[in-house]
């Protein structure tokens, strides 16, 4: 199979994560995507992060489970996949450097390179917007690609893509956090999606989908673990801006963590 078109890539670069509490039966599903980023210094090397929230990554010493698709030579071989369990991932977990941050990464190059059979595609770390592109607008189409409600093709292990706008003006800080607002319903498993846009020539990483608006004016951080329950989402959700990331992997990088030699 051939994936010629940007949209298409974007399901190869989403991955379903799965955590379980040890000592619990207690299990969590959220949505991490991967961004290749450059490696100062090192011409030709490029980090690969898995990037989602804190809130999904919530503890690098739970077990760990990430499923992605088998390869062969760089081809696609759909419908089969390559499972990941970890009894911890302390040492490959990055949190962002501000604990408010509600961001944290896995860097996963040497499990990916140490594993030919692991079929990937990568999102760029240009990609990620600087937000001062002046197509960036209120009411702009946003797409964002993950597991709500744990729904996915299981059959294939792809995630959903759902589409929505933007509902704040996204240059100006959302109560003064660096996080904007999109009308778009934000579903538990959404934790951790890629939000994006395309501002041409090509598609930019807004942020990463992390609480949704419900009822009576709560905010509530997207659970990886259970439903909304009675509580009526408002069809509202918050997205912590791709400056955010940018920081985290920069600092990731620049001093290398979660290389594993």
């Amino acid at each position: 199979m051939e994936l010629n078109h940007i949209q298409e890539q974007f399901f190869f670069s989403t991955v379903r994560i799965v955590t379980e509490e040890k000592n619990s039966d207690k299990i969590s599903i959220g949505t991490g995507f991967i961004i290749s980023v450059p490696v100062k210094g090192e011409e030709h090397k490029v980090g690969l992060y898995l990037v989602s929230n804190r809130h999904v990554l919530k503890n690098p010493d739970d077990r760990l489970k990430l499923t992605f698709h088998r390869g062969n030579k760089g081809r696609l071989k759909l419908g089969n996949f390559v499972n990941i369990q970890n009894d911890s991932f302390n040492q490959v977990y990055i949190d962002h450097i501000d604990p408010k941050v509600d961001l944290a990464c896995l860097n996963i190059t040497n499990l990916v390179y140490n594993d030919p059979e692991i079929f990937y595609k990568s999102m760029r770390y240009d990609m990620l917007s600087d937000f001062s592109e002046t197509d960036l607008l209120p009411g702009a189409s946003v797409w964002f690609v993950g597991y709500p409600e744990n729904r996915y093709d299981i059959s294939h292990n792809l995630p959903i893509l759902r589409k929505g706008s933007i509902a704040s003006i996204p240059k100006i800080d959302y109560n003064s956090r660096k996080e904007f607002v999109i009308d778009a319903q934000v579903f538990p498993g959404s934790s951790g999606s890629p939000l994006l846009t395309k501002i041409i020539p090509e598609c930019r990483i807004l942020g990463v989908i992390s609480q949704t608006m419900i009822r009576h004016g709560k905010l509530q951080t997207v659970p990886t673990d259970s439903t909304l329950g009675v509580e009526q989402p408002l069809g509202l959700g918050i997205v912590i801006k791709s400056t955010q990331i940018r920081e985290m992997l920069d600092h990731a990088i620049e001093n290398k963590i979660g290389f594993i030699e």
